[in-house]
């Protein structure tokens, strides 16, 4: 996998979890105190996000940091 799918991939989960969860694009950027703009590149895979940021968006969405590279999850 090259890195512009695996970054699609993990927007797409990062969307899906966020869905799940019943929250926006702005409650996330607002809890995590960061721009919507940014938060909406990393879910449309158009920019590569930091571990630490994955790690707060984990804690917020309350699953592993694993789980959101792991693309063989059933959701």
């Amino acid at each position: 996998m090259n890195d512009s799918d695996f970054l699609k991939k993990l927007g797409l989960k990062l969307k899906i979890l966020r869905s799940l969860k019943g929250v926006s694009q702005d409650d996330i950027a607002n809890e995590l105190n960061i721009d919507k703009s940014y938060y909406s590149k990393v879910e449309r895979g158009l920019t590569n996000a930091t571990v630490t940021y994955l790690k707060h968006l984990a804690d917020y969405l309350k699953v592993e940091l694993s789980e959101l590279v792991d693309f063989n999850i059933k959701l």
